[in-house]
């Protein structure tokens, strides 16, 4: 596990840049925090990493369930089950798809409520308030094997702006 501290919004972006840079294709983001936690500010930060355009907005997919967002060999995508109470199997079929895709790397927000029910190897991404107003702490982890890599490589070499 990985604890880190941002302390500001435009930290948990470069914090985000840093984890895009480092994401191997065919990466699960499971990412969890109360509201205002800084989950959509993070994956803002994990597209630029990833190559996508400061140009393109990356919104949070609360009301549409997911974003796509094209990159040059792959896709980001965003889901956002805050407002599912449960899975039909509508849309577990559709996240099926997405899931098994092997280029896609997806961020999922809100990922206690389902994810480990679709999938079982993933990159775990808890954020929650720090001591003061804008402080997050990140708390990183994965059972897998496939993510060692990205968790030393983070731990390694983030830096934040300040304190």
């Amino acid at each position: 596990m990985v604890d880190l501290i941002t302390y500001s919004p435009s930290e948990t972006q470069s914090l985000g840049r840093l984890i895009g840079t480092l994401l191997p294709k065919s990466s699960i983001l499971g990412i969890d925090g109360s509201l205002g936690s800084g989950k959509t500010c993070l994956v803002q930060g994990i597209a630029l990493g990833l190559g996508i355009s400061s140009d393109t907005h990356v919104t949070s997919p609360a009301y549409t369930l997911i974003q796509q967002y094209p990159i040059q060999h792959t896709t980001l995508i965003h889901i956002d089950f805050y407002r599912l109470d449960s899975l039909r199997s509508a849309d577990l079929m559709l996240f099926e798809e997405l899931f098994s895709h092997p280029e896609h790397i997806i961020a999922v927000e809100w990922a206690s409520k389902f994810l480990s029910e679709l999938v079982a190897d993933f990159l775990k991404i808890s954020i929650s308030p720090g001591s003061k107003q804008n402080h997050r702490i990140f708390k990183i982890s994965s059972d897998s094997t496939a993510y060692a890599q990205v968790l030393r490589r983070l731990s390694d070499s983030y830096v934040h702006a300040g304190a």
